[in-house]
């Protein structure tokens, strides 16, 4: 009895002993994977016109100063064609205005993140609150490259 139990306990080991080495070597080759992915997307990225974080940057900004024009600037074709329909855009607007004026929260720019394609960046902000302290967590924000060319804001949170 007691070698059976010891045998069914080396098995059992050894499967998860297996298994844990799977999963460490599955997870380096996700990295690898991820920082070669990295170099080919920045490698393959199109010239545009423009500067994809100062366009986020200026959204938040126009956003916060209440500067709808400059806001709807750095938003996509798209979103500028029916933004007077309602939807996304009119809901960021009007939220994000809220959040401003009733809460005195502003917007501060913390990192970039991987985009899924070399026409795409996402970059992420803090939501603060006057005392500078965090409002919840860090909102993202995804400029594209443009049916013109140009970079322009195709998702923002507030």
């Amino acid at each position: 009895m007691f070698d059976k139990l010891k045998k069914k306990a080396e098995e059992v080991g050894k499967r998860a002993a297996t298994t844990g080495n799977m999963k460490a070597t599955d997870k380096v080759a996700g990295q690898v994977l991820g920082k070669i992915s990295d170099v080919a997307v920045k490698s393959k990225t199109p010239e545009a016109q423009g500067d994809p974080k100062e366009v986020a940057i200026k959204a938040y900004e126009c956003l916060q100063k209440g500067d709808r024009k400059g806001w709807l600037e750095t938003l996509s074709l798209q979103l500028q064609r029916t933004v007077d329909v309602g939807g996304s855009a009119s809901f960021w607007w009007k939220t994000g205005r809220h959040y401003v004026e009733d809460y005195g929260v502003y917007y501060e720019f913390q990192k970039e993140d991987r985009a899924p394609s070399p026409n795409q960046r996402k970059f992420f902000f803090k939501r603060k609150n006057p005392d500078g302290s965090d409002r919840g967590m860090p909102v993202p924000c995804t400029v594209s490259i443009d049916e013109d060319g140009v970079w322009r804001v195709d998702q923002q949170s507030v």
